[in-house]
């Protein structure tokens, strides 16, 4: 025999336990984002970075193509010796240094390419930069 009420009690903690089991998710993108269109940089030139007598690292100058009478937008790469990039500095002097296990950049210098891959690169001493020839 049945017990009045066992079912109906059953099925309303079968619809509780649909209702907390259901997630909802929302997905927000930047303005604009649409209209994003990629970048494409080229290698430019390269220099070593030499800090208190022996070379530290590479800054490679990367390039994008002038875009009407806009100036033409480049930025640098700066590399340990095993070509791992460590930062980058911008056309405006702003240099950033990767970090381990963070998912930004965090900002180190602001001034040359020389000063930003000395900050980068964590030089005690002043760097040169001396150009690669291809």
């Amino acid at each position: 025999m049945r017990s009045p009420g066992i079912v109906e009690t059953v099925a309303l903690g079968l619809v509780v336990l649909a209702g907390v089991a259901c997630r909802v998710t929302r997905e927000e993108t930047p303005a604009g984002l649409s209209q994003a269109q990629p970048v494409r940089l080229d290698a430019g030139r390269t220099w070593s970075v030499f800090c208190g007598g022996s070379e530290r690292g590479v800054v490679l100058e990367l390039v994008a193509e002038a875009v009407g009478s806009a100036p033409q937008a480049r930025c640098f790469s700066v590399r340990n010796t095993l070509g791992q990039e460590l930062g980058r500095i911008d056309g405006l002097g702003r240099a950033w240094r990767h970090e381990l296990f963070e998912s930004e950049p965090a900002w180190v210098a602001s001034g040359t390419v020389a000063e930003g891959a000395r900050a980068i690169l964590r030089c005690d001493a002043a760097v040169e930069l001396v150009e690669r020839v291809r």
